[in-house]
């Protein structure tokens, strides 16, 4: 039985992925803070013919973390696979900036997913066998105007993956890093760039999971975009950040 903890699981992509991971075979250990919509998604996921825990669970909360992985083990055995995706954040506009905001980006972006590499780590180690999932974006290649603190949650993410993945793999331990540019989560009277339609999204993510690639970002127009942003000189970057991606 291979074992699947899927953190920020109640809703968006984390729902989305736990279901696909369970049609695959995985038993699904769902994270959230809402326990409604995790009891809901194990049942839709055990009426599918897979198996499902839900465990309500604050991912900024060491503790809380610890007693919930604790707990997965206990009734669904050793943890193979963490999909870290507990994340996200807001827009901040310069005049609104505040520490407060950045800090809580950082928390449940950054601290939440080293909370949950922390509890299941050790096991992977002493197995030799792992794998741990974490959720980045394409918004950590530059700092994008008005989405500043996300762009540094997500690129702290980027390097924590990197890093580990180096020390893990001759341990036996895959890293992937996922690096999705707009995924369409609920509804919205303006399409951003590209954007992906939610399940088209997570099928992909799922793809790159099963392969345990070392890094996946997509949609393939806007990481050309991004890399043309991400290699361009300073002061073009700040112009064509001012023009196009702006506050208004």
């Amino acid at each position: 039985m291979f074992v699947t903890l899927v953190t920020g699981a109640s809703s968006g992509i984390g729902r989305s992925l736990a279901r696909r991971l369970a049609k695959q075979g995985d038993f699904i250990v769902a994270l959230a803070r809402r326990m409604d919509l995790l009891q809901s998604l194990v049942a839709e996921i055990q009426a599918a013919g897979g198996r499902a825990l839900a465990l309500q669970c604050d991912v900024t909360d060491r503790d809380q973390v610890l007693r919930a992985c604790a707990e997965a083990v206990r009734s669904a055995g050793p943890i193979d696979r963490l999909v870290a995706n507990a994340g996200g954040g807001e827009r901040m506009k310069v005049n609104d900036f505040n520490a407060g905001g950045v800090a809580q980006m950082l928390a449940v972006n950054v601290t939440g997913t080293a909370n949950c590499i922390e509890a299941v780590l050790p096991s992977m180690l002493a197995r030799g066998h792992g794998h741990v999932v974490i959720m980045g974006s394409l918004a950590a290649w530059r700092g994008i105007p008005g989405a500043a603190g996300y762009s540094a949650a997500k690129a702290a993410l980027g390097t924590l993956a990197e890093g580990l993945r180096v020390d893990l793999r001759p341990r036996g331990i895959d890293v992937t890093l996922l690096l999705p540019g707009f995924v369409a989560t609920r509804e919205r009277k303006r399409r951003r760039p590209f954007e992906v339609p939610l399940e088209a999204a997570t099928e992909r993510m799922t793809t790159a999971i099963l392969a345990r690639r070392r890094v996946y970002a997509f949609p393939f127009p806007l990481v050309v975009t991004a890399t043309l942003l991400r290699w361009m000189p300073d002061w073009l970057y700040d112009r064509t950040a001012q023009r196009f991606l702006g506050q208004r």
